[in-house]
């Protein structure tokens, strides 16, 4: 399976990028292997050295607004606004 996570970019600046990730699809590699986010990474370069980081993680079967950091600076104040808990965060279940 090829994915475009181009067409899926919701916002992007300098230093974030918020990403629609597709239900199915792991940010990580798991145990079996498989399909994964990191492997599609590459595609949102847009013109820098390294494609972005994740800054949080969402489940395999969980559908939703990605956030990561495409600089290391943005990255580490978009890890310690997670790790304070000053993102709200809101899951609907249909």
């Amino acid at each position: 399976m090829s994915i475009d996570l181009v067409s899926r970019v919701l916002y992007r600046d300098g230093a974030v990028l918020i990403l629609d990730k597709p239900s199915g699809l792991a940010v990580h590699a798991g145990p079996q292997g498989g399909e994964h986010l990191m492997l599609y990474l590459d595609q949102l370069r847009f013109g820098l050295p390294k494609p972005p980081e994740l800054a949080h993680r969402l489940d395999r079967e969980t559908s939703g607004c990605l956030v990561l950091g495409r600089t290391r600076k943005a990255l580490a104040a978009l890890g310690d606004l997670f790790a304070k808990g000053l993102v709200d965060k809101t899951y609907w279940a249909v």
